[in-house]
């Protein structure tokens, strides 16, 4: 357990990195409905925009070749301050690039840690 003094560093420090290069997101929660025995997906309602610190990991390339075709792939993660809300199946699209949060790392009271997918052209964002 962080204590109040290295909270506000680490909140601190999270603010500056974000700060330094932000991207402003408008996240759209992903919400299910049950009709008949199946599942679909649609969207809800957009939250408020919000600035993150967008990392892409892994190959900038991006090429993954599947069965029927090659697409294009890239992971992302996303740092966002403290009191930003993120949740697994938030997405956003930006021009031909689609983004899709896969995970949500576990609260250190300093920053909010996601990451997901994104399909498209190119990174972006």
């Amino acid at each position: 357990m962080l204590s109040a003094f290295e909270l506000s560093i680490h909140k601190k420090g999270t603010e500056r990195f974000i700060d330094a290069d932000p991207t402003t997101i408008t996240l759209i929660p992903s919400t299910e409905t049950w009709s008949g025995g199946t599942k679909t997906y649609g969207s809800g309602t957009a939250r408020q925009p919000q600035d993150f610190k967008v990392i892409w990991s892994g190959s900038q390339d991006g090429l993954v070749v599947k069965g029927e075709g090659t697409t294009r792939r890239f992971d992302f993660i996303l740092v966002g301050r403290h009191d930003s809300t993120v949740e697994i199946g938030d997405h956003w699209s930006l021009d031909d690039q689609h983004f899709q949060v896969e995970w949500v790392a576990p609260d250190n009271g300093y920053e909010v840690k996601a990451g997901g997918v994104s399909y498209g052209g190119k990174p972006t964002g």
